[in-house]
């Protein structure tokens, strides 16, 4: 990173994606009336730069009204260390947004505010709040109940004020509190810490006015080894032409 990170600044008064259990393992979650800030890390475990960028991200866990998340890209595997959160869907995605944001190349760490490439860390409270203070143009409303090997997951959409026809909806499956001792490449003999790791991602699932109002199932397979005490899901809709976020809400998948 050539500039140092700092969250400090980020006092906003955030408004709270709602979240309450309506019966024992069942969780509810229901997106704000403005929009979310949804922040995207595009990290490896085989970058030497990515370290801070994970370790800055992590510090947004108790912040209401940002969804992040970090997808571990694995065109860094090549060097010595396979990163083990890592998948080719994942340099698809950064490589779309890529395109749509006409950029010439990708890198590590990159963050990704509602679709666009993010280095303004210093203006980043400013940004959030600019995002947080537009009326949300999709309603986002989830329940989900984890079972042992899979998650069964209900959303219900509202996309009447889109300002598009087409919208994209996503489910993304991250798991918090992982750690890695690496053994080679550019972090050898470090030991690296992670959240918002996303394990899974479904979607796009395509959404098309007329048809404003839906509500549809997802059955989300969970693997053994993911620790289901620090499992959480997101949500969230994109404009699928430009790749700007509309909404996103996420939810804890146990208490």
């Amino acid at each position: 990173m050539n500039r140092r990170l700092s969250y400090s600044a980020v006092c906003i008064l955030f408004t709270a994606s709602l979240q309450a259990v309506a019966e024992p393992g069942l969780y509810q979650a229901s997106s704000p009336d403005h929009r979310t800030a949804m922040l995207e890390l595009y990290t490896s475990e085989g970058c030497s730069s990515c370290p801070p960028a994970d370790q800055w991200l992590a510090g947004l866990k108790d912040i209401d009204g940002i969804v992040p998340l970090a997808f571990h890209v694995t065109y860094w595997d090549t060097i010595g260390w396979t990163d083990p959160f890592a998948d080719q869907r994942y340099d698809d995605r950064q490589r779309a947004i890529g395109r749509q944001n006409s950029s010439r190349s990708i890198y590590t760490p990159q963050f990704v505010l509602n679709g666009k490439d993010y280095r303004n860390y210093g203006r980043f409270a400013k940004d959030v709040a600019k995002v947080i203070n537009q009326p949300a143009p999709v309603d986002l409303r989830l329940s989900a109940s984890l079972g042992a090997e899979h998650a069964d997951v209900t959303l219900s959409t509202n996309i009447e004020k889109s300002p598009v026809k087409d919208v994209a909806l996503y489910f993304a499956v991250y798991e918090n509190n992982l750690a890695s001792q690496v053994s080679d490449g550019e972090n050898q003999g470090r030991n690296l810490h992670h959240d918002f790791v996303v394990r899974q991602l479904y979607g796009p699932f395509i959404q098309s006015q007329p048809k404003n109002q839906d509500s549809f199932s997802q059955k989300l397979m969970l693997e053994k080894n993911w620790k289901r005490e620090d499992l959480n899901l997101a949500v969230f809709a994109q404009n699928p032409h430009s790749g700007e976020i509309l909404q996103a809400v996420k939810l804890a998948l146990a208490p």
